[in-house]
């Protein structure tokens, strides 16, 4: 018999209340706290297995602030994009070739990041706080080494790798600043991506969003500084950008550490900080290397197809990469209801609730699905109105408006790949991921782009071949979820 109204309208407001102070309870936990107490910020995983309107409720609960974030991101990428558009096309083309490099050596720590989500939402559900703070301690300090001996390599080859993407001489100097201005920063860029990543494993997106809130702020002034030289500053150009963004990765990432260090978030840190735990690390590798393949081959799929639409000229590449700061608008909530669907996936596994784990996937997929296809219309309908955001060039506006309209028929194909990959990933499934990943991008995207150049479709005929793989990688991450081998993962 169904629970009366007024009963079930009070467990709805109770179960919802305490999701809402979730992130706040988690906030007070020391390690030194007795475990009972430690887990009082843990979500009610039981109220939201036996309640699909719940589920929901607590998906969106978990995905707003992840999607703020990327926003924020987003918004002050559009920001710096308008500013450097305006020193020519040469200096967009040279973001675009930085951007490629640098999100495949980003490859890695979101890699690692993935096997730090699924370990700590794992330990989450089995109700192990310390073991989940260990997690995050061992995949920081892994962070800093790799993410230095990165940094050093970026900066020296920076010139090899600008002539490697076909930068044309123009373009091939601004470039090689630009890199070498985001390369000091790395380190702490990545470090924050994996206190992120198990922070969300945990249960918190709110910390991340209010730390991106302040650095994507202080980016925006830095940019309108050392970009055209006001507040005093030096007229640096493409070179000014770089360094802004470094500095502002610095105090963002410095204000994430001594949050953890000060035991005022759910992850916290051990008694010895440089101590590495070989055990630990086996176990982050061994999820997040396939994980690791996948970005990667994702990311050098992505290089090696900015790389051919570069031999359509620089106005291609200038276009492609106002298109695709466009398309980062509407994948906002996509990842933030990934992250959802990978958090309540792990610890739905780790309570012994495979089924609530499936369902959760599927409600993120849903919701994403339904947000992208609006913005895909959208796409479709007005793409020149979303192009004004950049303040193009004239000579860019068409190009770049066909581009932005077939995106526009590949995002809810796109959402569903990118939050199905999630809630994958949350389960330790990563293998599948990858596999996924290499058929679309390698076999199709990159194989199809190569066909349609050929034949002369010129830069929309790669963009066409951005969608055939959107809608395959769709299909067949759909058919894995379906299949349910990820709910016995042992991690």
């Amino acid at each position: 018999m169904a629970a009366p109204a007024g009963r079930r309208r009070a467990r709805t407001w109770q179960v919802g209340h305490a999701l809402g102070r979730n992130t706040a309870a988690m906030s007070e936990q020391t390690t030194a706290a007795p475990a009972g107490e430690a887990m009082r910020g843990r979500l009610p995983l039981e109220e939201l297995a036996a309640d699909r309107a719940l589920l929901q409720r607590c998906i969106v609960r978990l995905a707003w602030p992840v999607a703020a974030e990327m926003l924020l991101q987003t918004v002050t990428q559009i920001v710096d994009m308008m500013m450097v558009s305006r020193l020519g096309s040469e200096a967009v083309a040279a973001v675009g070739f930085s951007f490629r490099p640098m999100f495949f050596a980003l490859s890695i720590f979101l890699g690692l990041g993935a096997g730090t989500t699924a370990l700590v939402a794992r330990c989450m559900g089995r109700r192990e706080p310390e073991l989940a703070s260990r997690v995050v301690h061992q995949a920081v300090l892994s962070t800093i080494v790799l993410a230095g001996a990165l940094a050093m390599g970026f900066y020296l080859l920076a010139p090899r790798i600008q002539a490697f993407m076909g930068a044309e001489p123009r373009v091939l100097d601004l470039g090689v600043d630009y890199l070498r201005a985001l390369a000091w920063g790395m380190v702490f860029a990545y470090t924050s991506i994996v206190i992120a990543a198990g922070l969300r494993g945990a249960g918190d997106t709110h910390t991340t969003m209010r730390v991106g809130l302040l650095t994507n702020a202080l980016n925006v002034v830095l940019n309108y500084a050392l970009i055209f030289g006001n507040l005093g500053a030096p007229a640096l150009g493409v070179y000014g950008a770089g360094i802004a963004t470094s500095i502002a990765r610095a105090v963002g990432t410095i204000l994430l550490l001594s949050l953890v260090l000060s035991r005022r978030l759910v992850i916290a840190p051990p008694r010895r900080l440089v101590a590495f735990d070989p055990d630990i690390l086996l176990r982050i590798v061994r999820v997040g290397l396939p994980a690791t393949a996948e970005r990667a081959l994702l990311s050098l799929a992505m290089l090696m197809h900015l790389r051919m639409v570069a031999g359509e000229g620089t106005l291609a590449v200038a276009a492609a990469t106002l298109s695709q700061n466009i398309e980062e608008l509407a994948y906002m909530p996509s990842i933030g209801l990934a992250v959802a669907a990978a958090t309540l996936v792990g610890q739905f596994l780790g309570d012994g609730r495979p089924a609530a784990a499936e369902q959760a996937g599927w409600q993120s997929a849903r919701l994403g699905i339904l947000f992208m296809g609006g913005m895909g219309a959208l796409f479709v309908m007005v793409p020149r109105a979303w192009l004004s955001l950049f303040a193009p060039a004239p000579p860019l506006v068409p190009l770049a408006a066909d581009l932005v309209r077939i995106m526009g028929l590949a995002q809810p194909f796109g959402a569903a790949a990118l939050i199905l990959s999630g809630g994958l990933r949350g389960a330790g499934a990563t293998l599948s991921v990858m596999a996924a990943t290499a058929l679309g991008m390698w076999a199709v995207r990159l194989g199809l782009t190569s066909v349609l150049l050929h034949h002369g479709w010129g830069a929309a005929g790669a963009w066409w071949a951005v969608l055939a793989d959107s809608a395959l990688r769709a299909a067949v991450l759909a058919w894995i979820f379906a299949r349910g081998r990820w709910k016995w993962i042992r991690l």
